[in-house]
């Protein structure tokens, strides 16, 4: 296929995602859902070859989007994040045991048991992020512990990722190889943690010497090169684009122009991961309608509740507590990554984040209402109530 075939599509498939995206707008479909549905009716019309011409897009994806991630903390505020500890290790074990131990049952195939279990433990941070401020919810009580739980996922599920990237290198899963992973994941956030200043001084004098337009060039560059080091040597990629993210100090010039001069690049290479994961993904493997059926139940019913008991730990009421149950159940983009390390997981995994997404986009728009049907408000005479 020639050049100018290969960018006629390429141009195509973009127009198509943009197309979707906003006919679907008004249905409230997020636009992860819309960018999936794009690559699974694109698959027989576009030539499978196309995915080569905006491979460096569907790669730097990962890398970018947690290079994002890693930007939004400091080494001293993942030290800070005592008070959600309780509920992010309670949002795990309810969302991740009793899914590995059905899938298991199911299945009797321990690796997709564990990425289907870990594709399906975290919610997704993109769609709840954004109905959030769409819907200029962001001033009630519970927006606080549920970014606090995103924060907790975004972190665990780049451990497990790690661990999982590993295990499906070598094939080998034992308490030694666990613990070696373990010991590996914390010296290299040491070893970071220890050229935190160096890196400030280093980016101060950049930031003072580079021109902003030539920015994209050094941090990319820089991202990309750590990203295909990392996969040579059987790491995960996400996490060294984590930590490269955490050592950017929040308060710096380089800092705000990274976020503007890579922001756009970062929505489309996520975008077209979106895209080729159905586009590409084998979505016969699993066949079997009523494993399916029960692992979107319970993947919705466990994220119910365990959001439910973290609020109600937390200290909210049993309305607030339902209301953000009832804002949680959606999964999204880290869903993807993992499903995309093992193929017989795509299926199951394609079905659950379309499923789970739109009920959970629904499920968030009518959160008040139903709350306040369930927990109907305590009004009185003296004060009107509170909009929260």
């Amino acid at each position: 296929m020639s050049h100018s075939t290969d960018l006629t599509y390429a141009g195509l498939i973009l127009l198509f995602m943009f197309f979707l995206a906003y006919s679907l707008k008004a249905l409230k479909f997020p636009y992860i859902v819309s960018f999936m549905l794009s690559g699974f009716a694109l698959r027989p019309l576009v030539p499978e070859s196309i995915s080569d011409f905006l491979l460096v897009f569907e790669h730097s994806a990962v890398s970018l989007l947690f290079f994002f991630v890693g930007l939004e903390y400091s080494f001293e505020r993942l030290a800070g994040m005592i008070r959600i500890v309780k509920a992010g290790f309670i949002d795990l074990f309810i969302n991740f045991v009793p899914v590995f131990v059905i899938s298991y049952l199911f299945t009797g195939d321990l690796i997709l048991s564990l990425v289907i279990s870990c594709a399906i433990y975290p919610s997704s941070t993109a769609i709840t992020a954004k109905l959030f401020m769409d819907y200029k919810r962001l001033i009630y009580p519970e927006v606080d512990l549920l970014i606090g739980i995103l924060i907790f996922e975004d972190l665990v599920s780049i451990i497990l990722l790690s661990l999982l990237a590993g295990f499906l290198y070598s094939g080998n899963l034992s308490v030694y190889s666990v613990g070696k992973s373990m010991l590996f994941l914390f010296s290299i956030f040491l070893f970071f943690y220890f050229l935190k200043d160096i890196t400030n001084r280093l980016l101060e004098f950049l930031a003072r010497k580079i021109d902003e337009s030539m920015l994209i060039f050094l941090t990319l560059g820089t991202l990309m090169m750590f990203s295909g080091i990392a996969i040579q040597f059987h790491m995960s990629e996400a996490l060294l684009a984590f930590i490269l993210g955490v050592l950017v100090p929040e308060d710096s010039k380089i800092f705000k122009n990274i976020q503007s001069s890579l922001s756009s690049l970062k929505e489309l290479s996520v975008g077209l991961f979106f895209f080729f994961f159905t586009y590409k993904a084998h979505l016969s493997y699993l066949v079997n309608t009523s494993f399916i059926v029960i692992l979107i139940f319970t993947s919705l019913l466990f994220k119910l509740i365990s959001t439910y008991i973290s609020s109600l730990l937390y200290g909210f009421d049993r309305r607030v507590s339902l209301r953000a149950s009832l804002s949680f159940l959606q999964r999204g983009e880290f869903s993807l990554i993992f499903a995309s390390l093992y193929q017989p997981a795509q299926a199951v995994t394609f079905l659950l984040i379309l499923i789970t997404s739109l009920i959970g986009s629904f499920s968030f728009v009518l959160a008040p209402k139903l709350a306040d049907l369930v927990f109907p408000r305590r009004r009185s005479s003296k004060a009107p109530p509170q909009v929260p």
